[in-house]
């Protein structure tokens, strides 16, 4: 899909695009409706996933069986894996973060604050005078960004080195994650070949260098406004999908790295873009106008929940609330509102729909 512009009024204009996903893509369209006997069949493959918790090889042939079933049930028990692994990996990133304070206390290093403002700059400068293209930010920002990461960030790798009971909580992570990969493998070969396609396949190894990049992340030094606000955010992040927090805390990570003022949860505008993604998804259509009565406009969408709304961005693709956040930095519409002068956020999901709503 090209970048469309919505607009509302004469002083607000949404910029939207489909990203190019990196993995988990859903087909087009509404999701295959589902019989009763076959709903029976999906209750009882979940049931027996639950019930094998210390039973490695029944969980991964209850996955098997999915597959066999087909898509309806492979996303269900992919729901289950993901429910059940997403406490582990919050746990594993928390001590990946403590490690990596330590790290980054006990370094000693010379930062340059002109060759750090020479790279936030050649990344927010490319909003100015028409450069914000694809391309420009692949050539330009992305390098910028990486740079900065090497200033503030300890390596990841660093990171695992210096703890081994880490890296053997790592180990333990794979048993459910290889089955989270397993579904998703099986979901992103149902995507059509036309339109965006995945950069690279469903991969836990990568998921999980993600989640230490994010640990990695929040030890790096940053305002007390900055941090006092993310402690906020994980209070509310408890009634959020796991994958609407990371997105959120994905986008603050790197505005933080960018000088950019962090954004609050707002769990109105939250309320009101998982609906709007739920919509999406339920209807199988991608855009920022809906067909619902009521919730045509973002606008419509956040006054049901009581909220305002000056931006959306939408997504199509990954099931993983940091791709989307790197999808949305890499295309010029989304990148603008990403990096926009908002102070609060709220991000959706319902499958691989991801809806993000911006506010001040």
């Amino acid at each position: 899909m090209r970048p469309s512009t919505f607009r509302a009024g004469l002083l607000v204009t949404l910029v939207v695009a489909a990203p190019t996903c990196t993995f988990g893509q859903p087909r087009a369209g509404a999701p295959p409706r589902v019989t009763a006997d076959q709903q029976r069949e999906i209750t009882r493959l979940v049931s027996r996933f639950r019930a094998a918790r210390r039973e490695p090889a029944e969980r991964a042939a209850v996955v098997e069986e999915a597959i066999r079933a087909g898509e309806p049930a492979v996303r269900e028990v992919y729901a289950e894996v993901a429910r059940q692994l997403y406490p582990s990996l919050e746990r594993y990133r928390s001590r990946s973060y403590q490690e990596a304070s330590r790290l980054t206390q006990s370094r000693s290093r010379q930062i340059n604050l002109e060759e750090v403002a020479r790279l936030r700059h050649a990344v927010l400068s490319l909003q100015q005078g028409g450069r914000l293209t694809e391309e420009a930010i692949k050539a330009q920002a992305d390098p910028a960004l990486r740079r900065l990461e090497e200033i503030f960030l300890v390596d990841r790798a660093d990171v695992l080195a210096a703890s081994e009971p880490l890296r053997a909580e790592r180990e333990k992570l794979f048993e459910l994650g290889s089955l989270w990969e397993r579904c998703a493998v099986y979901l992103e070969s149902l995507t059509p070949e036309e339109g965006n396609q995945p950069r690279q396949p469903p991969d836990f190894e990568t998921y999980l260098k993600g989640e230490e990049q994010l640990a990695a992340g929040l030890a790096a030094p940053m305002p007390p406004q900055t941090r006092a606000l993310l402690v906020a955010n994980r209070r509310l992040a408890a009634r959020l999908d796991p994958e609407e927090a990371r997105a959120v805390l994905a986008a603050n990570l790197t505005r933080n790295l960018l000088g950019l003022r962090p954004l609050a949860v707002d769990p109105g505008l939250c309320a009101a873009a998982r609906d709007h993604s739920q919509d999406m998804r339920r209807l199988g259509f991608f855009a920022h106008e809906s067909p619902v009565p009521g919730r045509q406009t973002p606008w419509d969408r956040a006054a049901r929940f009581g909220a305002k709304a000056n931006a959306e961005n939408i997504y199509q693709g990954a099931h993983d609330g940091r791709a989307a956040v790197d999808a949305w930095f890499h295309s010029p519409g989304h990148h603008v509102n990403l990096l926009g002068d908002y102070t609060r956020v709220g991000v959706g999901r319902s499958g691989g729909y991801f809806t993000q709503l911006f506010g001040k």
